[in-house]
């Protein structure tokens, strides 16, 4: 099967493909365009072959995914049960096909071979480096996917062009699994053309950019404008985050883990990177009739429709496109349809043959949002502060907004029922109220990498390398500074006031309708009737801002040090700098983070300085927003959001009777996932001798994060198995056993004991 597979392939692409670039767009570009170039985005058509499989594969052997019992097919069925029940052989099922895979290395390992990476532009700059760079990043992700697929796979780097090449590696075949992968030549290759963009290179000849060729398609035609091609680029430092993170393996892996931080971090703090952007959330509102508060439905699930080029702005930063037509390329079908939207095409008789693709709903889908996404989602509070005391207040039980941004119920009104089914969205976001119909086609989907889920995988190199209180601050606040938190200097303070409606004081002036909001008051502009308290000292400030009765430990003149807390004030423009905006890292975390180069966020795309994105913060009395523009709604504009925030309520750092605290969410999972009995109080958790207790309930947050922002994208099956080698030995093994197979909401037994052994988790890839 393997050597049926290896086919180069270095064919033209035709120019109406959709991987060719807008040569309006890129004058010059013709003249350069050799063989290399083609070949080059021959590869990322061969990509395209393997995307849909990239979600199916991922999903189906996670727990937020179920099958529809009465209209799965065999092949989605044998993938669900792991072939338990049903055939799994490689090549008999339609989703299980490593020759494409293998013919995307194949091709890879040719354009390696023949490409000159030394040829050099009129400008001295390197001609063919960037996509070279690429071919190489796109090769070790391929040999991931196959290890995700079927753990231990033949491995070369040799382009086999012919019989004798294909014997020779008959005769003698390497392999790669989980924690080789990491430390093959692949991956070392990926490390040697890692990105240096022409800002930081010494020499025009060093520059490794990322290839750019405006958008794919057609610049003047909306219906064939598929993505930017910005967007079709795997980030070296993002793919060798993963495969450093999937081959630690719990305690005695800090060196991985370390190794997984630092190459997420030089992701982050690039022109891709940066904190995440506030703009995607969810909100809570009250209904005028029933005085009920409920989740609304806000911007977070826009950010998969996006074909804007990839920045520090964007969410999304690596996708593999679909095209809007069949004419002009590949068009995905199976995502679709298996989470019940069938497709139709259209096509325009104009001279030019444009057309576009619909999609209904399909009451009879294979896939569905599993109880146990359900359950995870309606597990979580939402929380706001409200009142003049600034209460916060906790909707027990009331969910997580992403769950009503990633799935919609809806009614087959054509056969009279009045059964809602449960439709997953999240790739196809609906432009209707209840009915299943008029779909928008998203081209933009599969979504392989985008910005939570790298800072979520952040977090969990950042937990197994040792610092589980930074972690958390990930899905809290956010990890980097914020200008809205902090004083800029010591003469010229960011004054927070609040002001809030709480519905339930009769007493409370209703502004109707009235939004939690910030006020930013200006020193020099203030009244007397809103001037804030002033301070006379940075003791008294952050005593009062941070945390009421904080410990000062030490004061010098180029520092402030408070219990978990630490600042820094540089000398010559007393500004205060920050690399932490949360009050719950430990001594020892923030001791050990003064020679981690990981957690160095005072460098230049890391430090909150991109400001400009609003989000709603808090309550509203009424739930009408028609009429409304977001210039009525009270903004914030700050420069960091935890993960977290995106569902379930934006969190200040003050903790007062706030349930999502570092200390009430370590033991919360530890009774949840770990089987204690009892609490640990704040100093044990802290006690470096419990340190490894802790990083397993922050593995555990983390996992249930990641299924909440992430489910059905593809991911899940790395998470989970990064998860098992992190909890260790059969102990992991049998937890993510029993997640998958609780995924309906009972242990279904039989396959909890087929999955208690992990060769059972890998598909058998035939020689």
């Amino acid at each position: 099967m393997i050597l049926l597979a290896l086919t180069i392939n270095l064919g033209f692409t035709s120019c109406e493909d959709m991987l060719t670039g807008d040569m309006d767009r890129n004058i010059g570009i013709d003249e350069m365009a050799t063989d290399t170039l083609y070949s080059y985005w021959g590869i990322l058509k061969s990509v395209q072959d393997v995307a849909e499989r990239y979600v199916i594969l991922g999903e189906c052997r996670g727990d937020m995914v179920a099958g529809a019992d009465m209209f799965v097919s065999d092949s989605i069925s044998a993938i669900l049960n792991f072939g338990k029940n049903g055939n799994t052989s490689d090549g008999s099922n339609r989703f299980l096909k490593a020759a494409d895979f293998y013919k995307i290395i194949n091709s890879c390992n040719a354009y390696i071979q023949q490409c000159d990476t030394a040829a050099l532009s009129g400008l001295n700059r390197p001609l063919m480096k960037s996509e070279y760079s690429q071919v190489v990043t796109i090769r070790a992700w391929a040999y991931m996917q196959l290890v995700l697929t079927y753990g231990r796979v033949p491995y070369f780097e040799k382009p086999l062009l012919s019989t004798a090449d294909m014997e020779e590696f008959r005769n003698a075949p390497q392999t790669v699994d989980a924690t080789s992968l990491a430390v093959s030549g692949v991956a070392q290759k990926v490390a040697e053309v890692r990105h240096i963009p022409p800002l930081l290179a010494d020499d025009p000849r060093d520059i490794i950019a990322y290839p750019n060729y405006d958008y794919y398609g057609s610049a003047t035609d909306s219906k064939k404008v598929i993505a930017h091609s910005s967007q079709c680029v795997f980030p070296q430092d993002v793919v060798l985050g993963d495969l450093y993170l999937l081959r630690a393996q719990g305690a005695g892996s800090e060196a991985d883990y370390r190794q997984a931080a630092q190459y997420y971090y030089n992701f982050l703090n690039s022109e891709k990177g940066g904190p995440l952007r506030q703009a995607y959330y969810g909100i809570m509102r009250k209904m005028r009739d029933t005085e009920q508060y409920h989740l609304s439905v806000g911007s977070w699930s826009y950010m998969f429709g996006s074909i804007s080029q990839t920045n520090q702005t964007n969410e999304i930063v690596t996708v593999i496109p679909s095209n809007k037509n069949k004419l002009y390329g590949t068009v995905f079908r199976a995502m679709n349809e298996l989470f019940g939207f069938d497709q139709t095409l259209s096509v325009s008789t104009d001279s030019v043959g444009t057309g576009r693709i619909d999609l209904e709903g399909n009451f009879q889908h294979q896939l569905d949002a599993s109880k146990a996404y359900k359950d995870l989602n309606m597990a979580q509070d939402y929380e706001v502060y409200v009142g003049d005391e600034e209460r916060c207040m906790v909707f027990e039980g009331c969910g997580d907004a992403r769950y009503r941004m990633s799935t919609k119920d809806l009614t087959d009104y054509d056969t009279g029922s009045s059964d809602a089914i449960n439709f997953v969205t999240k790739q196809n976001p609906l432009s209707f109220g209840d009915r299943a119909e008029n779909a928008q086609f998203i081209t933009t989907y599969p979504v392989i990498y985008r910005k939570a889920s790298i800072w979520l995988h952040f977090a969990q190199a950042l937990n197994g390398a040792g610092f589980p209180g930074y972690a958390f601050a990930i899905l809290r606040h956010g990890i980097v500074g914020a200008d809205g938190w902090l004083p800029k200097d010591e003469t010229s303070y960011n004054y927070i006031g609040f002001t809030y409606y709480d519905p339930t004081d009769a007493g409370s002036v209703d502004p109707n309708p009235s939004y939690a909001k910030y006020e930013f008051y200006d020193p020099t502009t203030e009244t007397e009737e809103v001037k804030p308290t002033v301070y006379s000292d940075y003791d008294a400030f952050f005593n009062d801002m941070l945390h009421p009765g904080l410990e000062l430990l030490t004061t010098h003149d180029d520092s402030i040090a408070y219990k978990n807390v630490h600042m820094t004030v540089v000398p010559k423009t007393r500004s205060l700098q920050s690399s932490v905006v949360c009050n719950y890292i430990s001594q020892r975390e923030m001791e050990a983070a003064k020679s981690a180069s990981f957690l160095n966020f005072k460098t230049s795309y890391l430090q909150g300085t991109s400001k400009g994105f609003s989000y709603y913060v808090g309550v509203t009395e009424h739930g009408s927003w028609s009429g409304k523009s977001d210039s009525d709604a009270e903004k914030l504009e700050a420069a960091s959001m935890g993960v977290h925030a995106r569902g379930c309520g934006f969190l200040k750092l003050k903790e007062a009777n706030a349930s999502y605290t570092f200390v009430k969410q370590v033991n919360k999972m530890r009774k949840l996932y770990e089987g204690a009995t009892t609490d640990m109080t704040e100093e044990q958790i802290f006690d470096a001798a419990n340190l490894r207790e802790v990083q397993k309930a922050i593995a555990d947050l983390i996992l249930d994060e990641l299924g909440l922002e992430t489910a059905f994208e593809g991911n899940r099956f790395f998470d989970l198995l990064c998860y098992s080698r992190f909890i260790g030995g059969q102990t992991g093994v049998e937890r993510v056993a029993r997640k998958i197979a609780s995924r309906k909401g009972s242990l279904d037994q039989e396959l909890y004991s087929h999955l208690c052994s992990e060769q059972n988790w890998y598909f058998k890839l035939d020689k």
